[in-house]
């Protein structure tokens, strides 16, 4: 059997192929028009007269429309060693932008509508999938990842802190992280039945790709 990579985009997820295979999952971030020329606006009628708020909505921007989306979860840390002090606590995860950037985009806030183009296109060929999986049947499989996905967006924007379990936990992920469905896209390879391929291909996937937010 030849395998074959397809792309699905959110509403094409029930044409994926009823068979067995691994997929990954990617998001490209979004700058809406609006966001985009708000801060274009914003930024050329400030830079002037307070530099430093200039910076300081670059910075915002960036992390609301595109970094806070990637934020890793803290990890909890043990540091022990023979007759040393113990430590433990928690590690957060920062994004710390880039100075340079930063001018650039005062100095210049039309070069955001060229970053903006580029992120819009960069998955899957510049992103790292936001996760990994396998399925015996993929069609089925993208079908629960996406009503559990309406789910958790559902209760979310209810108020409401969701419980969540193994299975769940990538859709908990996205509906926390408030990434659009919309701007999601599966691609999935399909492979031989019944003798459990996309096993080993999925478990050497995620550990040469890492993806953010996969369980491995």
């Amino acid at each position: 059997m030849n395998s074959a990579i397809q792309k699905h985009l959110w509403a094409d997820i029930v044409n994926a192929p009823a068979l067995p295979g691994v997929y990954a999952w990617y998001y490209s971030p979004e700058i809406t028009d609006y966001d985009l020329e708000q801060t274009i606006t914003q930024l050329k009628a400030c830079r002037e007269t307070d530099r430093l708020a200039a910076e300081a909505l670059v910075r915002t921007t960036l992390d609301n429309r595109v970094f806070k989306h990637f934020r890793e979860d803290p990890y909890q840390a043990l540091l022990e060693g023979p007759l040393k002090p113990t430590y433990k606590g928690t590690l957060e995860h920062t994004f710390n932008v880039s100075g340079g950037l930063v001018q650039r985009i005062v100095d210049d806030p039309d070069r955001l509508r060229t970053i903006r183009n580029v992120l819009d296109m960069s998955a899957p060929m510049f992103a790292s999938p936001l996760y990994m999986g396998m399925a015996g049947q993929l069609r089925s499989r993208l079908a629960t990842h996406k009503g559990l996905i309406e789910r958790y967006r559902r209760l979310h924007r209810q108020g409401d802190e969701p419980a969540r379990n193994s299975d769940a936990g990538f859709a908990w992920q996205i509906a926390k992280r408030r990434i659009p469905p919309d701007r999601l896209v599966v691609f999935t390879c399909t492979t031989p039945a019944d003798d459990n391929t996309a096993v080993d291909i999925e478990n050497i996937l995620n550990r040469i790709y890492y993806p953010i937010l996969g369980r491995n």
